[in-house]
């Protein structure tokens, strides 16, 4: 059996991890002589992925790693180009009336999907309207009132508000279109727990899946219907994607490096050079939409009072946590908003600089906000009350980007202005419900996507986590009316500049009010071998599919 594809033994892994030097010195590695100047068909990736996705179901839970996955089992029904424009997907066209409620979409003839079922109005309805019938996806929150079918292939989609940032939805793994025929046949719940039954029209199809360790996709031969945002039409180069789930990064590294695998996900970044002085290629992306942040809940002591909420961020030093933690490869984010996020100008630079650590400031809010005293272990108190603050932590995403290590940091280092922070790691379904007690005082995230709005609705009162449903991404519970104005321009108008102004608006008050401290830009970080070819990333900088790499022989 080849070695691109075979399942990496954990012991194996383990042992290569064993034997790996830390942070080797090198620069990165030059194309090899022998590559082919042209793409060469056929052949096996080995790619480990650092965790297994909880749903597969792209509609419920939009994670970075079903992302990743689904972007080459389902095509969009339009597709974002690297410029932020949006290009035919699987819809040729389309057309939004003048008060921006009616959406029309005349769509592509001859698509079928992987078990050999049409693409056509009537399935795609079935699945725009599944937000309709299922309350509890995360895709309720586009505004999507009803769906019609004009003709076999032309749908007509109603909204019940406007919204701004629905042809980006569509252009995202967030809206996979599954077979008609699986929708009727399965349950959601069915869906999000068997990636088997994520029947797509895209370029690769589920082979095999063993839970807990690997995900097969073979390449669709009937695939002759990409965008062209790609670099190619026809099926894809590779036979076989072999995809397996290794959350261990030390076992990723050792795998890429004695050739066990062609390409890792999530390289942690002092082990970049590691990876180079191996002769492998490390891949970078920034991400758009929101940085890593820490959202506060300004509703319950003691971040009820600003002043101590901009002590907290006055009492965090970034750059150094950054340099320590990263080595200085993640840069560090003064806004809400990420750089590159469309449109063009909705991340506000007059932000840079304009905050930063500085503990006589945090003394001196802390002093104004009546935590005067000090207790025996260094901890600041008010009215004999401890300065405490509860962290509610998603133990799923301690394995990204080292967060665990950063979370563990930053609570240490806050020691020094008098903050008692308490990490408290919850799985992903208790999180969620955590989240709606509103007794927690901080929570962290990150959201990647290529449009401002979605930067913005996780600081609105709408997306505040409740036991009924919707998107509850607004981990902090901030409920501002400022914001939420903001937000209606933003999520409804069609002309940029209006966004883009409101967006500004948005990031001022955030930071002005310290709802959130913005930490670092995410990044997509992959290690390749000197094999593998056609990488690309899309617009947020996620993984965005399979579809134009190659392996040179």
């Amino acid at each position: 059996m080849s070695r691109r594809t075979r399942l990496i033994a954990p012991a194996l892994a383990v042992a290569a991890a064993l034997l790996l030097s830390s942070c080797a010195g090198g620069g990165a590695s030059a194309p090899s002589a022998d590559v082919p100047a042209d793409p060469v068909s056929g052949g096996t990736l080995t790619y480990l992925a650092n965790t297994e996705p909880p749903v597969w179901d792209g509609q419920r839970i939009p994670s970075l790693n079903v992302n990743s996955i689904n972007s080459s089992i389902f095509d969009t029904l339009v597709a974002q180009d690297a410029d932020g424009t949006y290009k035919p997907g699987l819809a040729t066209s389309w057309e939004i009336s003048d008060d921006g409620l009616t959406y029309t979409f005349d769509l592509r003839e001859g698509v079928t999907f992987h078990d050999g079922s049409p693409f056509d109005a009537a399935v795609l309805k079935q699945n725009i309207d599944r937000p309709l019938n299922e309350p509890d996806l995360a895709t309720v929150s586009t505004g999507i009132a009803a769906t019609e079918v004009v003709d076999e292939n032309t749908l007509k989609v109603t909204l019940s508000r406007p919204n701004a940032a629905l042809i980006h939805a569509f252009s995202t793994p967030h809206w996979p279109i599954y077979s008609g025929v699986v929708l009727t046949e399965h349950t959601p719940a069915e869906l999000s727990s068997n990636p088997l039954l994520s029947i797509g029209t895209g370029p690769f199809k589920v082979a095999e899946y063993t839970k807990g360790s690997k995900l097969v996709l073979e390449r669709n031969d009937a695939y002759d219907w990409a965008p062209e945002t790609w670099g190619h039409t026809g099926a894809a180069y590779l036979d076989e994607v072999v995809v397996q789930f290794v959350p261990e990064p030390q076992a990723r590294i050792g795998a890429l490096t004695s050739d066990q695998a062609d390409a890792v996900d999530q390289v942690p970044p002092l082990n970049i050079a590691e990876v180079e002085a191996a002769g492998d290629t490390v891949l970078q992306q920034d991400n758009t939409g929101t940085p890593y942040y820490l959202a506060l809940n300004p509703n319950i002591a003691p971040f009820d009072d600003r002043d101590v909420r901009l002590a907290f961020r006055s009492a965090i030093d970034v750059d150094g946590l950054l340099q320590g933690v990263y080595g200085g490869v993640y840069q560090k984010a003064w806004s809400t908003t990420l750089p590159g996020t469309p449109p063009e100008g909705a991340f506000d630079e007059s932000l840079v600089g304009s905050w930063g650590y500085d503990l006589d400031q945090a003394e001196s809010l802390l002093k104004k906000a009546g935590y005067t005293a000090v207790d025996a272990e260094g901890y600041r108190v008010k009215d004999g009350e401890r300065l405490t603050v509860q962290w509610a932590v998603d133990s799923l995403y301690v394995q990204t980007d080292q967060r665990q290590q950063l979370g563990e940091a930053i609570a240490s280092s806050l020691k020094k202005a008098g903050f008692d922070v308490v990490r408290k790691p919850y799985d992903t379904a208790s999180f969620t419900t955590e989240l709606t007690k509103g007794e927690h005082n901080l929570a962290d995230a990150s959201r990647g996507f290529a449009d401002v709005g979605t930067s913005v609705v996780p600081f609105t009162t709408r997306a505040i986590p409740s036991s009924g449903g919707g998107s509850g991404i607004n981990y902090g519970l901030v409920s501002d009316p400022a914001i939420d104005a903001a937000y209606g321009v933003i999520s409804s108008s069609l002309d940029p500049q209006e966004r883009i102004d409101a967006a500004h608006e948005v990031q001022h008050r955030i930071l002005d009010e310290g709802y959130a401290v913005p930490l670092y830009i995410p990044q997509k970080i992959v290690g390749t071998t000197s094999a593998v070819q056609g990488w690309k990333f899309d617009k947020v900088g996620y993984t965005d599919s399979f579809y134009d790499v190659w392996l040179a022989p």
